[in-house]
C-alpha cells in the first residue's frame, strides 16, 4: 500500500463530511428561504445544524460499513454512486423513524428529500474531484505501482501494452521476467529469468507482480509467491486459460480451494422479454422528447448540401441476421459508402475530406445517431449493446477471431460497454468483443444504466474535447 493510497482514503472522510454539511444547508435554505414552497419555523437555523452535528458520525460511520473509504488506487465512479446513494438513503431513513418514534419535532420532513438528492450529488461531486486529482497525480508518478510482469504469452504483452498506454490506471510498467512477448520477439524489456527474481526485486523496487503463464511448473510459482512474501510485495496472477475462452467469470470457494466458473449468458428468457419491454418505452419517450431537434436537423442537413436526409446501410445484428442502420447523413453524397457490405470505417482523416461541415457538428456531438431510435423501436437493436458491425466486417472478422459471432448472440445497441471504454471506430477489434462478450455475460439492468450514463458523460466529454477514439488517451 502507497501512503498516498492511505492519503486519499483519509482525505475522504473530511470531504464527505464537508458535502453533507453543505447538502443540509442548501437544503434549508431552498425549503425555508428560498420560498418556493411557503413553511412557518420556528427553528433556528443553528437548532438546525445541531441535527446535522449529531448525525453526522453516524452518516460517515455507515460510508465506512458500505466500503466507501477502503484504500484504493483506482475508485469506480459507478459503484461509488450506487454505494452513496444506498448508504444515504438509510441514514435519512434511519432518522426519519428515530424522529416517528421519539417524538422528536423536525419542522419540515421534505426537507430530508431534498437533503438526500442534494447530498448524492455533492458527495459523488467532492469524490470525483479528489480521484481525478489523484489521477493527475499518477502523471507525474505521484503514486504509481511498479510492476513487474511474469511470463511468456500473448497475456503478457497485451498487460504490458495497457499499462504504458494508460497512465489512468497509476501503473509503472518495469518489465518482463522470463518472457519474450508474442512470437517470440522481444516488444518489451526483460528483466531475466524466474531464478533471477530475488535479485530483480532487489534492483527494481516493485509494488507488485502479476503472473500470467501459469505454466510454469509448480516449485517455480511456489518460488514466485515466497520471494513476494519475503519482500512484502504484492502478488497477482491471471490465468491466460481464462483469457482464451472469456473475460467474465465468477469466483467462489470449494474445499477450502478457490474455483474460477464461467459465466453462462444473463440476457435470455426474462432478461430479454424485460430489456425489449424498456427498449420501447425509452425509445418512445425519447422519440418524442428530441422530435423538435430530429426536425430541425433534417432541415439543416437537406438545405445545406445535396443528396438524402439519412444515411442507410446494412449491419448484422442478433443472429447474424442483417438490418436496415439509419443515421443523419453526416459526408458529402458522392463520398459515402453505399456499397451493400461496406469498405471502411471512418478515421480521424475523413473529418477533413468526406465530412460536411454540419456532419462534423452532428458526429462530434453524436447527433447524427439520433435516428438509430428508430432502430430501437423496431426491434432491430437495443438501447445497450455491441455495436452493429457491417456485413464484410462480420464476415473477415469470424474467421480471424474464434469468439467473433458470440457477441451476436444479442440485439446489436445504441451504445455498448466497448464503446464508453474508448472501443471504437477503428481501434482493436480482439479487445473490443473481450468487451462485448463480458457485457453480453455479466448483463443486468444495473449495468446497462452504468453505460448509459456513461456514455452521456462521453458525448458530453466528446462535445468539447473531439471523438474519444481520435484522442492521446495516455
Amino acid at each position: 500500500m502507497k501512503r498516498s493510497e492511505l492519503f486519499f482514503s483519509v482525505l475522504l472522510l473530511p470531504i464527505d463530511a464537508a458535502m453533507i454539511v453543505v447538502s443540509f444547508v442548501v437544503a434549508y435554505y431552498l425549503r425555508i428561504k428560498a420560498g418556493f414552497l411557503p413553511v412557518e419555523s420556528n427553528v433556528s437555523f443553528r437548532q438546525y445544524l445541531l441535527y446535522v452535528l449529531y448525525l453526522l458520525p453516524f452518516w460517515l460511520l455507515i460510508f465506512a460499513l458500505n466500503g466507501l473509504y477502503k484504500i484504493s488506487r483506482n475508485r469506480n465512479y459507478f459503484n461509488d454512486l450506487y454505494k452513496i446513494f444506498y448508504a444515504n438513503a438509510f441514514v435519512l431513513l434511519s432518522f426519519i423513524v428515530i424522529i416517528f418514534f421519539g417524538r422528536a419535532f423536525f419542522f419540515s420532513r421534505l426537507i430530508l428529500v431534498l437533503v438526500l438528492l442534494i447530498s448524492v450529488i455533492a458527495v459523488f461531486l467532492g469524490r470525483l474531484i479528489v480521484t481525478e486529482f489523484q489521477r493527475y497525480l499518477y502523471r507525474f508518478g505521484w503514486g504509481v505501482h511498479r510492476i513487474i510482469i511474469i511470463g511468456n504469452n500473448e497475456v503478457s504483452q497485451t498487460l504490458a501494452n495497457k499499462i504504458k498506454s494508460e497512465k489512468k490506471l497509476g501503473l509503472k510498467f518495469a518489465g518482463i521476467v522470463n518472457g519474450l512477448g508474442a512470437g517470440g520477439s522481444r516488444q518489451s524489456k526483460i528483466l531475466g529469468n524466474v531464478d533471477d527474481l530475488p535479485e530483480i526485486i532487489k534492483k527494481y523496487h516493485p509494488d507488485e507482480i502479476i503472473l500470467t503463464d501459469v505454466s510454469i511448473n509448480r516449485e517455480k510459482i511456489l518460488d514466485i509467491i515466497q520471494a513476494c512474501s519475503d519482500a512484502n510485495i504484492s502478488f497477482k496472477f491471471i490465468s491466460d486459460v481464462f483469457s482464451i475462452v472469456t473475460t467474465a467469470t465468477n469466483a467462489s470457494v470449494l474445499g477450502g480451494y478457490p474455483v474460477m466458473e464461467l459465466k453462462t449468458v444473463a440476457l435470455d428468457g426474462w432478461g430479454r422479454i424485460a430489456k425489449r419491454i424498456f427498449d420501447i418505452i425509452a425509445a418512445t419517450i425519447s422519440l418524442l422528447i428530441i422530435s423538435p431537434i430530429y426536425i430541425l436537423i433534417a432541415i439543416i442537413i437537406k438545405i445545406t448540401s445535396r443528396g438524402p436526409i439519412y444515411f442507410r446501410q446494412q449491419r448484422v445484428g442478433r443472429d447474424g441476421k442483417s438490418f436496415t442502420f439509419y443515421k443523419f447523413r453526416s459526408m458529402y453524397t458522392d463520398l459515402c459508402d453505399w456499397t451493400e457490405k461496406g469498405k471502411k470505417w471512418t478515421t480521424a482523416a475523413d473529418t477533413k475530406t468526406r465530412v460536411t461541415p454540419i456532419g462534423r457538428i452532428l458526429r462530434k456531438t453524436s447527433l447524427d445517431e439520433i435516428p438509430q431510435f428508430y432502430n430501437v423501436l423496431k426491434g432491430d437493436m437495443s438501447f445497450v449493446g455491441p455495436r452493429p458491425e457491417l456485413p464484410a466486417f462480420v464476415e473477415k472478422f469470424q474467421k480471424e477471431i474464434p469468439d467473433y459471432f458470440r457477441r451476436h448472440r444479442v440485439k446489436s445497441g445504441l451504445t455498448g460497454w466497448a464503446q464508453v471504454n474508448g472501443l471504437k471506430g477503428d481501434t482493436s477489434i480482439p479487445e473490443r468483443i473481450r468487451f462485448d462478450i463480458f457485457y453480453i455475460e455479466s448483463w443486468s439492468f444495473w449495468f446497462d444504466l452504468k453505460i448509459i450514463i456513461r456514455t452521456i458523460l462521453l458525448i458530453i466529454g466528446e462535445a468539447f474535447g473531439g471523438k474519444y477514439e481520435y484522442r492521446d488517451r495516455s
